[in-house]
């Protein structure tokens, strides 16, 4: 049997995990993608600039990966802030994002779920669609570290470990 845990789990953790503070301005961030195997199918590097104004974080993501390509991705996400002073609920947009970005952030955590396009060939639509289950953890005031399982029909197909830095 496994035991998943809850953003619930994380309430009165430290350090506190405030979205739109921590991702405010310049980073950087370096991951791998793992197959279901757990072997290293991708490695990778981003730059990462983000703005916040009025409860709204908006990041520009550039990915280069190993094998030379590029990618660019802007993420909008919206803060709403709960009856507690350390936790925050949000939802967000992304143009490779099919729907919304529907997360929580508690204590020195956050977990967002969302749906995310690929591009496919293999597809009539062009793209296929991921559900992605992605945490952060906050480790210091300069560092957060990343977990996502991207998933299709309930199946683990990767799993990306990524650690932002504050620059």
């Amino acid at each position: 049997m496994c035991f998943h845990p809850k953003i619930d789990d994380y309430k009165k953790t430290a350090p506190l995990l405030n979205l739109k503070e921590f991702y405010a301005g310049t980073l950087k961030a370096h991951g791998v993608a793992r197959n279901w195997r757990g072997k290293v199918i991708r490695k990778f590097q981003a730059d990462i600039s983000g703005t916040s104004t009025d409860g709204n974080l908006t990041l520009h993501e550039f990915f280069t990966y190993d094998d030379g390509r590029t990618f660019k991705r802007q993420w909008d996400i919206k803060e709403e802030k709960t009856a507690h002073p350390d936790e925050y609920n949000f939802s967000g947009t992304g143009a490779d994002i099919f729907g919304q970005i529907i997360g929580k952030s508690r204590g020195c955590a956050a977990q967002l779920c969302y749906t995310l396009k690929i591009p496919s060939k293999k597809s009539k639509k062009g793209f296929s669609t991921l559900t992605v289950d992605h945490w952060q953890y906050k480790i210091d005031e300069t560092h957060a570290l990343h977990f996502l399982k991207l998933k299709k029909f309930g199946f683990t197909l990767i799993n990306s470990t990524v650690m932002f830095t504050k620059v």
